[in-house]
């Protein structure tokens, strides 16, 4: 059912955050956070349509979804919070660092907190709206969908830094995990 309250108000407000600290990241840096030099790689058309698009079927989709006021709303509440802190905080470390492979901060436990970050406000919002309805599942379709792309981008951009980066990135994506925020070992970095 559209209304005021429905999913969409939180969706705006989240990605109003992450968008603004990215924006003020980019400022305190003096360049943008995203490497301009991909588009040129990959195609800057192909690269922001394979990403905007399943976001913006996204941001349709929540336009249609009630907020739910049960348990769920109250669980998946923290998770989308915590999205935005780890968006915010990927952003905080960006911002220090001028050049090269970020390994500082957050990145020292992950490759892609950004990324981490928009699962969990994604997964947050699903279980926040969440009821057995079409509109609800076309939604977690639209998540799925949206995951998926995001995937997607980060191989894209993980081929372009190693090309870009070379064996300093290489070492790296040995030592840090793509996702998940557990440093490797040596024994399993030489796996």
């Amino acid at each position: 059912m559209l209304g005021f309250w429905n999913l969409w108000l939180f969706f705006v407000i989240g990605y109003g955050i992450i968008w603004a600290s990215m924006i003020l990241a980019d400022k305190k840096r003096g360049k943008p956070i995203e490497d301009p030099e991909i588009y040129e790689l990959y195609g800057k058309k192909r690269m922001i349509i394979g990403g905007m698009l399943p976001f913006i079927a996204l941001l349709f989709g929540s336009i249609f979804i009630s907020i739910n006021l049960g348990a769920l709303f109250w669980g998946g509440l923290p998770i989308f919070i915590f999205g935005i802190i780890l968006n915010v905080i990927a952003m905080y470390s960006f911002a220090q660092f001028k050049g090269g492979v970020n390994t500082t901060g957050i990145y020292q436990y992950s490759r892609n907190p950004m990324y981490v970050g928009g699962f969990l406000f994604v997964l947050g919002l699903n279980l926040m709206g969440w009821s057995i309805s079409l509109m609800n599942i076309i939604f977690v379709g639209l998540s799925l969908l949206w995951i998926g792309a995001i995937h997607w981008g980060v191989l894209q951009e993980e081929s372009f830094l190693e090309h870009k980066y070379g064996e300093a990135y290489l070492k790296y994506k040995q030592n840090i995990p793509r996702y998940m925020f557990k440093k490797k070992n040596e024994k399993e970095a030489r796996k």
